[in-house]
């Protein structure tokens, strides 16, 4: 079982360096999270700080504080060589209403793999030179494990999903519709798994297109990732169809209609 997020926090303070050298200090003050990400180097301060950093331009705040906000957590989810602190990022990302964050999250995606995206970089001699100049390229990312790469990935989606936009749809339905690339086959089905999951919660007719081409791909294939589909189906049209490629397709042709509602609601409250 998860500790609930209150809670789990606490622990994360009480356990830190920090709250050993300055206990009441750390456990009863807390910096604003704009300020920790300003200033703060350590992983964890900074992940917990993007877990309470709270949209700028939704709490009257410029437009230059916003444009930080975005530029900081970019950099984190695209670079920092933690994936906790890239997830933070990422689901930060996935909070703020701005546009700009649908590009930032296909960046994240993108570069989950924590290679650096100059080769140059890799090389220890080359990072050794740099070091002496900043320290803190020694901590650039040289490849996560492959886990920790779908796991990122999975979290951009589900960060993708709570957008809403053409271009976020679209995203996801390339994800969800790919052939698997990896060495893992699970794994990639678990990322593909989570982009037929955003897609059953984007309101669009292009969702709805992109799950029934899921569902006539996986049909005889993949079990959950065609179930998992043909509920986002149901759920988005308000059609109790059977799990039918062909009637699914006619459907998309025919041209549809997408439930203002999550339909689950609706028959909860005996709206329909």
């Amino acid at each position: 079982m998860i500790a609930p997020v209150g809670c789990a926090r606490t622990w994360d303070v009480v356990s830190s360096r920090k709250f050993r050298e300055a206990p009441f200090s750390t456990l009863f003050s807390s910096e604003e999270p704009i300020a920790v990400l300003r200033n703060k180097v350590d992983g964890n301060e900074r992940a917990d700080a993007m877990r309470r950093l709270k949209e700028p331009a939704k709490q009257g705040k410029g437009q230059a504080e916003q444009d930080e906000s975005l530029n900081i957590l970019y950099t984190a989810a695209t670079s920092d060589p933690s994936p906790i602190v890239r997830v933070a990022a990422i689901d930060a990302l996935g909070r703020f209403d701005d546009p700009r964050t649908v590009t930032l999250l296909k960046e994240a995606y993108a570069k989950a793999d924590g290679v650096p995206s100059d080769p140059a970089r890799a090389e220890k001699n080359d990072l050794q030179q740099a070091a002496a100049l900043d320290p803190i390229l020694m901590l650039a990312p040289t490849g996560f494990e492959p886990s920790f790469v779908a796991t990122l990935r999975s979290r951009t989606v589900a960060a993708m999903a709570g957008k809403g936009s053409p271009e976020a749809v679209a995203f996801l339905a390339q994800v969800a519709t790919s052939e698997p690339t990896g060495t893992d086959a699970q794994l990639d089905r678990d990322v593909r798994s989570a982009a037929v999951r955003g897609l059953g919660k984007m309101r669009s007719k292009d969702s709805v297109a992109a799950l029934a081409t899921v569902l006539k791909q996986e049909a005889g294939r993949d079990v959950v990732l065609a179930q998992n589909a043909h509920e986002g189906l149901k759920e988005l049209t308000g059609q109790d169809l059977p799990a039918d490629p062909e009637k699914w397709q006619a459907v998309v042709q025919a041209g549809l209609k997408v439930e203002e509602k999550p339909v689950g609601l609706i028959r909860q409250m005996g709206w329909k």
